[in-house]
């Protein structure tokens, strides 16, 4: 008898072991919470490759990781509700952006507006400083293109309170 029981021991911690090589398996490669669309990880995440929650939950996308980027549609953005692809950050629209709702392409900062700028609140093309509108302006408030320093309002304006002229 105690050979019998023995035996069944045993058979039992060979299945058992089996089911948890399997079991392990299957996990590495099998999504894991709650996502409406296989092939993501977390929460209510909609496309594929997904990890966090409620990544591309009304559109398209893959690669997110973080909470609510594409949601309407977009890849690869890491941080929370980011639209567009390659956005890291918070709450920025459109593509390769770093930093907190900037709209537009490449651009770093804070809310700054159109593309390949750096700083805070810049609106329009390559500024980099502080509340600068216009194109390739350096500084803080600059009106204008091609101005360097600081309140100049124009074109091509460098120093301090250069204004029209």
């Amino acid at each position: 008898m105690p050979s019998i029981r023995s035996g069944i021991i045993f058979g039992c911690s060979l299945i058992g072991a089996g089911a948890i090589a399997l079991m392990g398996a299957g996990a590495a490669t099998a999504d894991s919470g709650i996502n409406l669309t296989p092939g993501n990880n977390g929460l209510l995440n909609g496309g594929t490759g997904n990890t966090g929650i409620a990544n591309n939950l009304l559109g398209p996308g893959t690669g997110n990781f973080g909470v609510a980027n594409g949601l309407l549609g977009g890849s690869f953005n890491q941080g929370i509700a980011n639209q567009g692809n390659l956005n890291n950050g918070l709450l920025n629209i459109g593509n390769l952006q770093g930093g907190i709702a900037n709209i537009g392409t490449l651009q770093s900062g804070i809310a700054n507006i159109g593309a390949g700028q750096v700083g805070v609140a810049n609106v329009g093309t390559a500024n980099a400083g502080l509340l600068n509108v216009g194109v390739g302006n350096l500084g803080l408030v600059q009106v204008g293109g091609g101005n360097i320093g600081a309140v100049n309002i124009g074109d091509g304006r460098n120093g301090i309170l250069r204004i029209l002229g």
